[in-house]
């Protein structure tokens, strides 16, 4: 089969697969290969799934972009490989995955959420954290895509080896709101990459409320 062809029987198949929030993997993929990745519309601004699956999938395009800058013919079935690839993660994207040699490990989403949440405790000034912020255009996105999935506590989206987590913080009166939020970012962020193996990962903290 020729390149042309396997590229566009990938893209057939990508066509029919979505991620959490409803969005086509192949609509997402093609703004990443047009070199929009960092041009969010008004949903994807908000949406934690779209933010995740192009950073993701632009992680995965790189080396199509930078074969095409080069005066030489890319490697037969480099598109081939890269097209099976984003297939893969996109069958299950309550999940991260990570390939490798001797298989592969699979890591449920409400996991990462849950170790967020966990870490986030753990910053002194923080009274609490919930999985998701309050804001109501948020909160809607992300209902509406759990209910579907029935993760009704997943403010995550997932795709390959990367994650974006919403997470909203109740900060102790008197502490440095800024330093805090902070904190929690940096916390959070090593604890994933360290744990789950994450390698790209956004934390997004809304500060909701300050207890006396």
């Amino acid at each position: 089969m020729s390149e042309a062809k396997s590229a566009e029987r990938s893209r057939d198949i990508l066509r029919v697969l979505t991620v959490a929030c409803g969005r086509s993997v192949d609509q997402l993929l093609e703004q990443v290969a047009d070199g929009h990745a960092d041009e969010l519309d008004s949903h994807q601004a908000d949406c934690v799934h779209c933010q995740a699956a192009l950073s993701e999938l632009n992680s995965l395009w790189s080396p199509v972009v930078e074969f095409a800058k080069q005066p030489v013919q890319a490697p037969p079935g480099l598109v081939d490989n890269v097209m099976d690839r984003i297939y893969a993660l996109a069958q299950d994207v309550w999940y991260t995955l990570q390939l490798s040699d001797i298989g592969a490990v699979k890591i449920a989403a409400r996991v990462v959420g849950r170790l967020a949440r966990d870490t986030a405790r753990t910053v002194p000034g923080v009274r609490a954290a919930l999985g998701r912020t309050s804001q109501g255009r948020i909160v809607q996105l992300v209902e509406a895509a759990t209910r579907r999935h029935r993760h009704p506590h997943a403010a995550v989206g997932v795709l390959g080896r990367t994650a974006v987590v919403d997470i909203a913080v109740a900060v102790r009166y008197g502490e440095d709101v800024h330093e805090v939020a902070a904190e929690v970012q940096q916390r959070v962020i090593a604890r994933l990459r360290h744990d789950v193996g994450l390698q790209l990962v956004n934390v997004n903290v809304t500060v909701d409320d300050v207890v006396i």
